[in-house]
């Protein structure tokens, strides 16, 4: 996938191109922003323009086909698990400089969550908690305690990770990676992407989750039910 120029942060554009693409004054928020910020919550390209925000669900191009975020852009996180991505995409380009981390997925309002839930189609209802977090418990989404993530190299490609973001599958589960290998539905090349991925967030601080390659949580949920509101 190639991202296009209005998915890249600021960063990556020239002085020129700033102008173009100019980001939003506080004064110009959404609604939706001014309720993360209300929050606390923190716009991680203010401290890391280096990291590439895709955000999926303020585009069509998501499991539900519907722009579920409006015009929002940006990945808002609770401060300390921005910094700990901020750390990630560190340890990403010590190790090779061109890679980056590319986010889907930060804070989700848990309106949105619901919305999810009762419109994931064609996934019996005793699996949806394996790729939807049911509303009535809460996601770590719902905090801004969790973010979904991958690499992308210096073409702006995504790295091959086996199956796309939103993957509804046993082959985006990490749970399953070892009989993926051994059945040859998942390359090495693929696993070592994904090998890739959890060492530099698990070394920042994340943690995974055994259905989703992408998903990466930075508290648990009782840490953050204690930290923090739920967003809705």
């Amino acid at each position: 996938m190639i991202l296009s120029a209005e998915s890249l942060t600021p960063s990556l554009f020239s002085s020129s191109e700033a102008e173009i693409f100019p980001v939003k004054e506080e004064s110009s928020l959404s609604l939706l922003e001014k309720k993360l910020v209300s929050h606390s919550l923190v716009n991680i390209s203010e401290l890391d323009k280096s990291i590439i925000i895709n955000i999926k669900y303020s585009t069509e191009n998501n499991f539900l086909k519907k722009n579920l975020y409006g015009d929002l852009k940006k990945c808002y996180l609770q401060k300390d698990n921005a910094e700990k991505l901020v750390k990630a995409q560190k340890l990403l380009k010590e190790k090779y400089p061109f890679y980056s981390l590319v986010v889907f997925d930060g804070v989700r309002p848990l309106s949105i969550q619901k919305m999810m839930w009762d419109e994931l189609k064609g996934v019996p209802e005793k699996n949806k908690w394996k790729y939807v977090s049911d509303p009535e418990v809460g996601s770590l989404h719902n905090y801004g305690c969790a973010v979904d993530v991958s690499i992308v190299n210096e073409e702006g490609w995504e790295m091959d990770m086996g199956t796309p973001y939103d993957y509804f599958g046993e082959l985006g589960h990490p749970i399953a990676e070892p009989i993926m290998l051994d059945e040859g539905k998942l390359t090495w090349r693929q696993f070592e992407n994904r090998k890739l991925l959890r060492e530099v967030m698990f070394a920042s601080g994340f943690t995974g989750i055994t259905t989703e390659w992408w998903h990466f949580n930075g508290s648990s949920l009782h840490i953050a039910g204690e930290k923090y509101h739920i967003i809705d």
